[in-house]
């Protein structure tokens, strides 16, 4: 039932106009795993019966067993015993918020035109087994206080099925409480810690461990000392934690950790204070462009340590930290990455170029975060589309939990399992670096060393 569900989902991927092979390498589509129904046959004849010694006179017919009509087997119960909110025979509604305004607008506008594109082409293929996907898409400015407001909006005004896609690592956290009590569900948050919780699945390796994985391969790079810019928030102490319990394995030591406030375009004092201390590498646990300000500044100081951020501080892929640096100071900067890269000529990447265009966001296919936001989007519609008419959220948390090494081309392959510890669904990143105006791996993926 697990590989079926999941295979299932190839319908809607195909809408997309990509193959993607789930569990296990196999190739075949869900027929391989489903038994085969029988042919029909016409109705077998009944046995002659055995005559019985005194036959009967000729003109006397012989009794005869009557036909007994096959039993039918009873219909499958449905799963749900009725839709949840959101869903309906025609439509159902997904919402998201995201930074469409303020420091993380970029960023933000592209998770938009992502889950625009994947959405339209769905629909544009007819749909999830008929139904239109309806999206709901606010902006919260990159501040808690309306990143939780419109959590709460979404579930209870607007009646989404499923928030998907939000971004905003710091301030999603505070509506985890208001998901748990109301169940509604939240597919592919842009990681925020895991909160171990029933209605949080997560897509991509979190902020701590791509630190950790960050500080391995500058401990290869015979880095002895590192400094720590980041946020006075969850996203800060994610790279925090990661930073103090890595480096200690490989005999780092942490000269300087400086803090700034979310929003914040000054760094300065932070920056001269890091420089100070002389670290062979810099982390950057900022956003886009506070990260893009210390590029800045360390060129201008004629500094040139190591540099490197995570998918979402630095960004690998997308122009949202370089593009606002200037291009000589973002000569040679690192960052983790949990994505493909937007210019590959993969089928699944250009499947996404394609919807994008089709969407009207081609001016955005080059930003990662547009492509983070599709790639979730296709997860996630892959698993309603395995669903059937059964949408409620209990089936829904069943189909997810069955996920197994569910490829996209886009993202690592994603598994999921039950809780504790079985939402986050990738692991592993692969170290990029921006030079000569492009991004490029430099390394496969890594895992964090125990």
């Amino acid at each position: 039932m697990k590989v079926t569900r999941t295979r299932r989902a190839f319908a809607v991927v195909a809408a997309l106009g990509m193959t993607l092979a789930a569990c296990g390498g196999d190739s075949d589509d869900s027929a391989a795993d489903a038994p085969a129904p029988a042919a029909e046959e016409p109705a077998a004849e009944e046995p002659a019966a055995e005559e019985p010694a005194d036959e009967p006179a000729a003109d006397e017919p012989a009794d005869e067993p009557a036909d007994e009509p096959a039993a039918e087997e009873p219909a499958a119960a449905p799963v749900c015993a009725e839709l949840s909110q959101g869903a309906s025979d025609g439509a159902i509604k997904i919402g998201t918020t995201e930074p469409l305004s303020g420091a993380a607008a970029t960023a933000g506008e592209a998770f938009k035109a992502g889950i625009e594109a994947a959405a339209q082409a769905i629909n544009d293929g007819g749909g999830i087994n008929g139904r239109q996907i309806e999206l709901t898409i606010l902006d919260d400015g990159f501040e808690a206080a309306r990143s939780v407001g419109n959590v709460r909006r979404l579930g209870d005004e607007e009646q989404v099925f499923a928030i998907v896609s939000p971004a905003g690592s710091a301030n999603l956290p505070g509506s985890w409480d208001y998901l748990s009590e109301k169940g509604l569900p939240m597919f592919g948050p842009v990681l925020p810690p895991d909160p171990d919780l029933q209605e949080v699945y997560l897509i991509g390796t979190g902020h701590s461990d791509q630190v950790r994985l960050i500080v391995d391969w500058l401990a290869g790079e015979g880095v002895t000392s590192v400094g720590l810019l980041r946020q006075d928030n969850d996203l800060g102490a994610a790279f925090k934690a990661g930073l103090e319990e890595q480096a200690p394995k490989h005999g780092i030591e942490i000269v300087a950790e400086e803090i700034v406030e979310p929003n914040s375009t000054d760094v300065s004092n932070q920056v001269l204070k890091i420089r100070d201390a002389d670290p062979g590498a810099v982390i950057s646990g900022a956003d886009n462009i506070q990260t893009a300000l210390l590029l800045d500044q360390a060129y201008d100081l004629g500094w040139d340590p190591i540099i490197i951020g995570n998918s979402s501080t630095a960004g690998p892929g997308a122009v949202g930290t370089v593009g606002a640096a200037a291009p000589e100071a973002a000569e040679g900067f690192y960052g983790s990455a949990i994505l493909s890269f937007t210019n590959e000529q993969s089928d699944a990447v250009l499947a996404y170029r394609s919807a994008m265009e089709a969407a009207g966001h081609g001016d955005l296919a080059d930003n990662s975060f547009g492509l983070q936001g599709y790639a979730h989007s296709v997860i996630f519609y892959a698993a309603l589309e395995s669903m059937g008419d059964d949408l409620c959220w209990d089936n829904l948390h069943a189909t997810l939990e069955s996920m197994e090494n569910f490829e996209t081309g886009l993202v690592a392959p994603v598994t999921f399992g039950p809780l504790p510890g079985g939402h986050s669904g990738t692991s592993g990143a692969r170290i990029a670096q921006y030079t000569g105006g492009e991004w490029e791996f430099i390394t496969g993926f890594l895992n964090p060393m125990d």
